[in-house]
């Protein structure tokens, strides 16, 4: 079964942002929706993902934004409203059936007539937007950008007991904290190119409490 697409699954960060990319959107766009259809995904979603050739990404050697708990991606797709539509903006996961609404997948022009001016808005509101990526064209793909989620984990970081300057920069200072603090915690750490740390030690830092 796949997981159920949450807003709440997304790092407030990122969650804040989708939001007001979707009511943006609908001002610019009053005719069109938009639909939650990916927030976390487990590791076996993603080497599903990787098996179908629909990620690059494996979730074991690497991982995904998706992968972590909470989510620094989104997956957005765009909907346009058909004859008695209801009036959404939103949705988490697909909107329901008799809704008035129909999916643009990324075919037939798709990407530049609809997930290019949503990837331009996401841009706006501070997000990075797959639709702009060069080697792979992820229209409903927004995340977190990387400075930015660097500094989501040294704020985390301080959260557990560091005393770091949020600025995004890993230095020896926020890779010490890593090292001390996954050490405490009894968990493994990684660098990758997306993140400082591994998807465990995410969430551990982001237990309740933690």
């Amino acid at each position: 079964m796949r997981t159920k697409p949450e807003l709440c699954d997304l790092h407030p960060w990122l969650r804040s942002r989708v939001e007001s990319l979707s009511q943006v959107h609908n001002t610019v766009y009053p005719e069109r929706a938009l639909c939650l259809i990916w927030a976390h995904r487990t590791q076996k979603e993603q080497q599903a993902a990787y098996k179908s050739g629909r990620s690059r990404l494996d979730g074991v050697k690497r991982f995904s934004l998706h992968n972590l708990s909470p989510s620094l991606a989104a997956d957005l797709w765009v909907y346009t409203e058909t004859e008695g539509a209801e009036d959404c903006a939103f949705f988490e996961d697909r909107p329901p059936r008799g809704a008035g609404l129909s999916l643009q997948l990324l075919q037939r022009g798709s990407l530049k007539n609809y997930y290019y001016p949503m990837g331009r808005l996401a841009q706006d509101v501070g997000l990075e937007a797959g639709a702009f990526w060069t080697r792979l064209k992820d229209g409903p793909h927004v995340q977190v950008p990387k400075k930015q989620r660097s500094m989501l984990v040294q704020d985390a970081l301080n959260g557990a007991g560091a005393s770091l300057v949020v600025d995004g920069d890993v230095g020896p200072a926020t890779r010490s904290a890593i090292k001390s603090i996954a050490d405490e915690l009894g968990v493994l750490t990684r660098r990758s190119s997306l993140l400082p740390i591994s998807p465990a030690l995410w969430a551990r830092l982001h237990e309740e409490g933690g």
